[in-house]
């Protein structure tokens, strides 16, 4: 059995429709998928609707950006949050908005600096989901700006780079209170990304607040992963107690397999069961 505990749609800034991503989940053996779109649940309904009566258990799940006065990122994915909760559509909401505006200024700047592109070409690529830079990074693609995604981001939408615009995020304390409220359990994304100085201690302080704060796992096992920082991270969710996740972080455009965390292993599908069993106990 293969499993996939983080994934997106097009309802953020993946390229398969709901539909699309179970199906091709299902084609590839997977059997457990959470469907994790940034800053958005708009995805879940119609993958509820749609995977009903089939062969493969779907999670409702959200990744949400967090604020970070560091040099990385800091992503958080909320498991099993009830999608319909008001608290957190509405504030969702208010992301969405921030999204837009925010879409706005990028192309403003990159027209400032002579890349012509238009916010209606950014909006027909989103095709009605959250707007994001994944989607002007293909519009970028399409005018032949650059040749591929990895280009994009060595020459635009990064900062200090043409296009560059800081996104609004919440605070962990925010997005916690926001999936305990949804009734769902919270996740440290791809821990790599912090991109923390000297790692493995301040990783490990680091850590120790967030499990304070509510966090209830941490996704080891990450594209973004060497072998020995999976090993790592596994060791230190053990040490606070902490679940352990992984997932293929699937857009469908980045060359991901769907079901594995480095586009050759799958993820361990033992990782599944003490997670729905700690949402069933704990939310």
């Amino acid at each position: 059995m293969k499993i996939d505990l983080h994934t997106h749609t097009n309802a953020s800034d993946g390229i398969m429709s709901p539909q699309n991503l179970v199906d091709h989940a299902e084609a590839n053996g997977v059997k457990v998928l959470a469907i994790s779109d940034h800053d958005t649940v708009n995805a879940l309904p119609a993958a509820f609707n749609y995977a009903a009566g089939r062969a493969i258990e779907i999670v409702p799940a959200i990744e949400l950006s967090i604020d970070f006065n560091k040099s990385g990122t800091f992503h958080l994915v909320g498991m099993f949050i009830d999608y319909e909760n008001e608290p957190l559509k509405s504030k969702l909401s208010w992301l969405a908005e921030r999204r837009a505006t925010r879409a706005q200024r990028m192309v403003d700047d990159l027209t400032a600096h002579g890349i012509g592109i238009s916010m209606d070409e950014v909006m027909a690529e989103a095709a009605g989901g959250v707007i994001g830079k994944p989607h002007i990074a293909r519009v970028l693609i399409k005018h032949k700006f650059v040749r591929d995604m990895s280009a994009v981001f060595e020459n635009f939408l990064e900062e200090g780079l043409p296009g560059y615009v800081p996104k609004d995020k919440i605070s962990f304390e925010e997005a916690m209170l926001l999936i305990k409220g949804a009734g769902g359990i919270g996740i440290l994304a791809h821990p790599a990304s912090l991109n923390l100085k000297k790692p493995r201690a301040a990783f490990t302080s680091f850590l120790a607040k967030l499990k304070e704060g509510g966090l209830a796992g941490l996704e080891a096992y990450s594209d973004m992963h060497t072998p020995k920082m999976i090993d790592f991270y596994i060791k230190s969710a053990r040490s606070f107690g902490l679940l352990v996740s992984g997932g293929s972080d699937f857009h469908g455009d980045k060359n991901e397999q769907i079901g594995c965390y480095d586009r050759i292993n799958p993820v361990p599908a033992h990782l599944y069961q003490p997670i729905k069993e700690y949402a069933k106990k704990n939310c």
